[in-house]
């Protein structure tokens, strides 16, 4: 059973559309079908050429991964990192898009990191 193990995947992820174009919501689980995150991924694609200044950089596709909420600790990010972008490398590339990194991006750890005023009766 170890060896089966080994020759799994640690994660796994449950894709679904959204209303926005180029951007999926995922559930990922680990092997033992634990739910470990829900994420939002965002493929950047690069305008044309013929849509950009002549001089304007040159950039290359990207796909951005919005951690939304997550059981794991800040200390187990970076292997979350390492397992999972393979993970998504090879289920997200095609022939028409092949991105040249994945970025992570995750909630403030500080509590009511919130965009809204909370009512000044509540501290």
């Amino acid at each position: 059973m170890a060896e089966e193990q080994q020759n799994q995947d640690l994660y796994h992820i449950d894709l679904m559309r959204t209303l926005w174009e180029n951007t999926y919501r995922g559930t990922v689980f680990d092997y033992k079908e634990q739910y470990i995150a829900t994420v939002r991924i965002i493929f950047s694609i690069p305008l044309d050429r013929s849509e950009v200044p002549e001089n304007a950089p040159k950039v290359n596709p990207v796909i951005i991964v919005l951690v939304e909420d997550t059981i794991l600790s800040p200390l187990e990010i970076v292997d979350f990192e390492q397992a999972m972008t393979p993970i998504l490398a090879k289920r997200l590339t095609s022939d028409a898009f092949f991105p040249d990194r994945i970025m992570y991006f995750y909630p403030s750890p500080v509590d009511g990191a919130e965009t809204k005023d909370k009512p000044e009766n509540q501290q």
